[in-house]
């Protein structure tokens, strides 16, 4: 793996000192480990990061596997460089609401009736935490060239189209009315995966747009993949996708400007419409959009919704604990209908299981994420096909949102994914004394009376 194997290790301090106002000591570590050692490591760290994105759809057991070596490969590669703390100190600057949230979890589970199931719940937060991590350390070392598109973008291809064809065989054979991918299970989450992923790959087409370098590009490889995608996410049957997603691509056309591909996607939407009219089935799907209380379906999602709310007033400040929800002792202590295994809703899926503090604390990670973007994208440091990664996944989440839980499992590690993809170029950009080299943008750099870079100054 040609990516793995390069190190694009960074000194923070200005990255810190910046995000802080106040200029750090330096970090000197008496654990190191020679360079050999460290070129092991990154290796083991680069395939268990592929390894980890093809079973995010595919195998929880192999997921959870790759994740934690991952994750603690990562600590020892750092840590081997002596740049252990000066990585913690930028990672809480940048990542302290997922640490947050993370606490607030642990003190809902223990505060749960069900505390083993609420310390599970707890586990999948901290999972989410090390996700994070872990997905930073390695996007922080690889180029963002169009080999490291291919490994991403292939890994989760090859892991969603394995997981789909056992869920296209049972749809077959055990005749099952919706597709749910192996490791995804339901329907609900299965879209809540595909929906994401969809966007991922629709951002390093507009990525590809924006570098300077011909012979880096992929001539829309991607956008190849998105008509199967498309399919299996209208064989989830689950209509707030077909809107949330195309409203997403249109933002994020605005937002890089990208008007030739709006052409495409415009082409691509009228014919997946004709093709949509001549199938009974089908056809029904999407006209039920235009009325989507006329089934029931999402009526049926307000006794839920009021369920959620019985929970919060019982206990608002941390709710019922994480994973909590589908428990019988809370389905009748609060009078859930017996469909509700989550919120169906992110709003209130958090408010019944988090509480309060939950919901606070999960719109200050929304709020932290857009700040660093914005501030990103000022300084240079950013593309516009970071702002635009951002604008889809909040639109996905705002949007599908509304019917659907959008949080837990592989759907949270797919959002750490599209953090870590927009944040790692700016602990990369900070490395520029260790040798690493800053990456071609239309944006101008701002520069102050030495002619030194200006690093994220707005964010002081």
């Amino acid at each position: 793996m040609v990516q793995g194997t390069e190190m694009h290790f960074f000194s923070p301090d200005r990255l810190n000192s910046s995000l802080s106002g106040l200029p750090l000591s330096p970090a000197v570590s008496s654990f190191r480990l020679s360079e050999e050692w460290l070129r092991r490591i990154g290796l083991a760290q680069s395939g268990m990061f592929i390894i980890c994105l093809f079973n995010l759809p595919f195998s929880e057991a192999l997921k959870e596997i790759s994740l934690t070596t991952g994750f603690l490969l990562s600590i020892l590669l750092v840590w081997g460089r002596g740049e252990g703390k000066r990585y913690l100190e930028t990672f809480l600057r940048l990542f302290w609401p997922i640490l947050l949230f993370a606490m607030v979890s642990l003190a809902s589970g223990l505060n749960s009736i069900n505390v083993f199931e609420g310390l599970r719940g707890f586990w999948g937060d901290w999972e989410t935490l090390m996700c994070l991590v872990f997905f930073a350390v390695v996007l922080s070392r690889w180029k963002r060239t169009g080999k490291t598109r291919v490994w991403i973008g292939g890994g989760l291809l090859a892991g969603t189209l394995s997981g789909a064809s056992v869920g296209l065989w049972r749809m077959l054979y055990e005749h099952r009315p919706f597709l749910g991918i192996m490791n995804l299970g339901d329907k609900n989450s299965t879209a809540q995966f595909l929906g994401l992923l969809i966007i991922l790959l629709f951002y390093f087409h507009l990525d590809e747009q924006e570098r300077v370098t011909e012979g880096d590009r992929l001539h829309g490889l991607f956008l190849y993949a998105l008509p199967v995608l498309f399919l299996l996410l209208f064989l989830t049957r689950s209509r707030s996708f077909l809107v949330g997603v195309p409203l997403s691509f249109l933002i994020m056309i605005v937002l890089t400007k990208s008007w030739k591909t709006l052409l495409w996607v415009m082409g691509f939407i009228v014919l997946a419409g004709i093709a949509a009219l001549l199938n009974p089935i089908m056809r029904w799907e999407v006209l039920s959009i235009l009325r989507p209380t006329a089934d029931g379906s999402f009526t049926s999602r307000y006794p839920t919704w009021e369920g959620a709310i019985r929970m919060w007033k019982a206990h608002p400040f941390l709710g019922v604990g994480p994973n909590n929800f589908h428990m019988a002792n809370v389905h009748a202590l609060y009078h859930l209908p017996e469909y509700a295994s989550h919120g169906h809703n992110i709003f209130f899926n958090l408010l019944g299981e988090y509480g309060t503090l939950g919901v606070t604390v999960f719109f200050l990670w929304v709020l932290q994420w857009v700040r660093l973007i914005a501030a990103g994208i000022r300084t240079g440091d950013l593309q516009k096909s970071h702002g635009a990664l951002t604008g889809g996944v909040l639109t996905i989440l705002l949007v599908c949102g509304i019917s659907h839980p959008m949080w837990g499992g592989s759907t949270s590690l797919m959002l750490m994914l599209a953090m870590a993809l927009t944040i790692s170029p700016l602990i990369r950009s900070s490395g520029m004394e260790e040798g690493g080299e800053r990456e071609p943008t239309g944006n101008k750099i701002p520069v102050n009376a030495d002619g030194e870079r200006q690093l994220l100054r707005s964010l002081r």
